[in-house]
């Protein structure tokens, strides 16, 4: 008899449209310009128009932006102590080398000075899909990366496990299901540390400043709520679209995507699949077949959202753009933050069977992250367009919190805008820069 189960490709397809649900705005502002109509004051931003430079892939896409925008790039390399091998990418600050020419810059493109001010390290932390070209990929004139670069910092990207560039362990294989047993906990608690020791250690600074998106706050939050004493060294932190308490989006679409996440998660076990890599084949599958289904209008409706603009038109950028920026997650890492949504709680991964969680947590349910061990300074950004973090998640996070400095609200800005928008520098960047200046130790 012919069996009733769905291919797995057509499962992954499905397990894709989950995963873009959550970043379905991904370059929306890039390309509906909804974005240019309100900004934090008037000034406007450089008019120099940037074009990037082809990515030879196979080399490194970080390195090429970065070397094609014409700024210094270091490539550094840590193991974890679970044996995951991350690739991090520094624009370093040139007073870090004596012998180098210390020139002002005869075209004054820096946009702080004195050029010869150095203000410390700051490590760049990205979200759920993304690696260190998010804050690369907008160009010299509104990356985050290169902004700070010209503000006088020493700017360390940060690449965590499973994604394109930390797609090695020393003890198991990428296809291994257990390379793949891992959420963001593991990222906070084991990745974070080290890249954090591992920048101290370099730079022989007592602390550094933290910059992250989406769940790159989620991590920081894990790993200081787990091991307090990495407050001590944090100067201050900022988060872009923070996650941590979710589940009051309107959003139907993100609503929609929170309620399967048990009977996806089934599935994906069942069908022995780890790893959720949003592969262009994968994204024509989707939006060709599936969209085509009894699902269309959820099909269509996120892909409207996602750029924009027409569903044809989406259909056709959306493949270049997944190739490009997007990279794999882990099926548990995606799991967990629609569990987040489904409990409306900041808490470790349900395993769904009493039995595993007492083994695991000593208690039948999950525990909830201590964010009141959560002592450094932070300023949050948050976006009146976010789809997934409601402006009722990012007020009660702001109250958990003891010690936020700063909650800015940025009109219009949707999730990611906040590393995707082409007007970066005016909404967010350069207020980044004056909350980093301002908390400057001597």
């Amino acid at each position: 008899m012919p069996s009733n189960r769905l291919p797995t490709s057509v499962v992954r397809g499905f397990a894709v449209v989950y995963c873009l649900s959550f970043r379905y705005h991904l370059v929306a502002s890039v390309f509906n310009g909804t974005d240019n109509k309100v900004e934090l004051d008037r000034t406007p931003t450089p008019a120099t128009v940037w074009r990037r430079p082809p990515i030879e892939y196979e080399r490194d896409l970080v390195i090429e932006l970065i070397e094609g925008a014409d700024y210094p790039i270091e490539k550094h390399v840590l193991t974890t102590s679970d044996g995951y091998i991350l690739k991090l990418h520094r624009i370093p600050d040139p007073l870090q080398y004596p012998s180098a020419e210390q020139d002002p810059d005869p075209d004054g493109l820096l946009r702080f000075g004195p050029p010869k001010t150095f203000r410390g390290s700051v490590l760049l932390m990205p979200g759920l899909f993304s690696t260190a070209a998010d804050f690369v990929v907008t160009g010299p004139e509104n990356g985050l990366a290169f902004v700070l670069a010209d503000a006088g910092y020493d700017v360390w990207l940060a690449n965590v496990r499973g994604t394109r560039f930390a797609r090695k362990n020393i003890k198991l294989s990428v296809t291994d299901s257990e390379f793949w047993d891992f959420s963001f906990h593991e990222i906070g608690t084991i990745d974070l540390p080290a890249i954090i020791d591992y920048i101290l250690r370099e730079t022989n600074a007592p602390k550094i400043y933290y910059v992250g998106h989406n769940q790159g706050m989620t991590n920081l939050f894990v790993l200081l709520s787990s091991k307090p004493r990495y407050n001590r060294k944090i100067h201050h932190a900022i988060g872009l679209a923070s996650i941590a308490y979710l589940g009051t989006t309107e959003n139907r679409v993100v609503r929609r995507a929170a309620e399967l996440t048990d009977r996806l998660y089934s599935t994906l076990k069942a069908l022995n699949i780890h790893e959720l890599k949003p592969t262009p084949d994968i994204v024509r599958l989707m939006s060709g077949i599936v969209c085509s289904s009894d699902m269309n209008e959820l099909c269509v409706e996120m892909l409207r959202g996602f750029f924009g603009t027409t569903v044809d038109r989406s259909r056709s950028f959306l493949p270049s753009v997944v190739d490009d920026l997007l990279t794999s997650v882990s099926t548990r890492q995606l799991i967990h933050v629609g569990q987040l949504m489904q409990t409306r709680k900041f808490q470790q991964f349900d395993y769904r069977n009493y039995m595993v969680n007492t083994q695991k947590y000593g208690q039948a349910k999950p525990p909830e992250y201590n964010l009141s061990r959560v002592l450094l300074p932070v300023s949050l950004f948050h976006g009146t367009k976010d789809f997934i973090t409601s402006n009722k998640d990012a007020l009660r996070l702001k109250e958990e919190l003891r010690n936020v400095k700063n909650f800015l609200e940025i009109p219009d800005l949707n999730h990611m805008g906040f590393v995707y928008s082409d007007r970066l520098y005016a909404r967010v960047n350069r207020k980044i820069v004056e909350i980093l200046n301002q908390h400057q130790k001597p």
